[in-house]
């Protein structure tokens, strides 16, 4: 019995010697907005806050969540009030050490199957009524901006649980949304009696799907999180991460969301 007691003692003592090899710390990280199922402000959880803190837990790191606007992040990412900001951009900010990549948003545009819209390019877009999220006409490009200009009805909200109203109700032709959200908010219409919700819809994902990364103004810090990233992936944790998402997404047993095309969009690692 003793002989076994210290077997666990060792065991336990080699991993906790694993853990603080690194020199560990608080990393305070900004987040800008709440989009489930990305990030759950009310459940300071989601699939991008959950895949930082494992991450960075695997490099013996924890990590403090702090939600304000856009601006501020950048701002305090800066001033070094912030040791981190998720869903940048390569290039988007100076002084900063870029993650590998982290998450893909796949915006689409989604329609009512009874309508039967033929929707293969932007210019497809043409004379429908759009509904799209804020800043859409300015992140989705130039195409698709000169396209909605001429629009009989284009509208931009910050509530995106409204757009799926918008869209079962009939009072647009599309929304435009990202792929995840869309299916995650979808879900919890219908849970909460939204019966439309279930309808047959057609999703026409004519734009690119838009890579992010995480900025960290040290260099070690982001290291230590890359190299956690790339252990969550090889031991299984992201999967079930994903996995952990997915189901929040899913309204039929066989419905597959495209949370399993982040899975599959995660970079190898040499």
């Amino acid at each position: 019995m003793k002989n076994k007691s210290n077997l666990v003692t060792s065991l336990f003592l080699a991993s906790l010697g694993a853990t603080t090899q690194v020199s560990a710390e608080t990393v305070n990280v900004g987040v800008s907005f709440a989009i489930p199922p990305y990030v759950i402000q009310q459940e300071n959880s989601g699939l991008e806050l959950d895949i930082l803190r494992q991450a960075l837990a695997r490099r013996g790191h924890y990590a403090v969540i702090h939600y304000m606007p856009l601006s501020r992040t950048f701002r305090e990412l800066k001033d070094g009030k912030l040791d981190g900001i998720i869903n940048t951009k390569e290039n988007m900010l100076e002084g900063v050490f870029y993650s590998d990549e982290v998450i893909r948003f796949h915006n689409c545009v989604i329609s009512l199957a009874s309508r039967n819209l033929d929707i293969n390019t932007i210019g497809d877009l043409k004379g429908m009524s759009v509904v799209a999220f804020q800043q859409a006409s300015r992140i989705l490009g130039e195409e698709f901006g000169s396209t909605v200009a001429k629009s009989p009805s284009y509208s931009e909200i910050a509530a995106q649980r409204h757009q799926i109203h918008m869209l079962f109700k009939g009072r647009t032709d599309v929304i435009v949304m990202e792929k995840s959200i869309f299916a995650y908010y979808r879900k919890k219409e219908l849970e909460a009696g939204f019966t439309e919700a279930g309808l047959e819809v057609r999703e026409a994902c004519i734009f690119e799907p838009t890579a992010y990364r995480f900025a960290f103004r040290s260099a070690r810090i982001r290291d230590d999180f890359n190299q956690g990233l790339s252990s969550i992936r090889e031991d299984g944790t992201l999967a079930a991460i994903l996995q952990k998402y997915k189901a929040m997404m899913t309204v039929e047993p066989e419905e597959e969301p495209s949370i399993d095309e982040m899975l599959q969009a995660q970079p190898e690692h040499p």
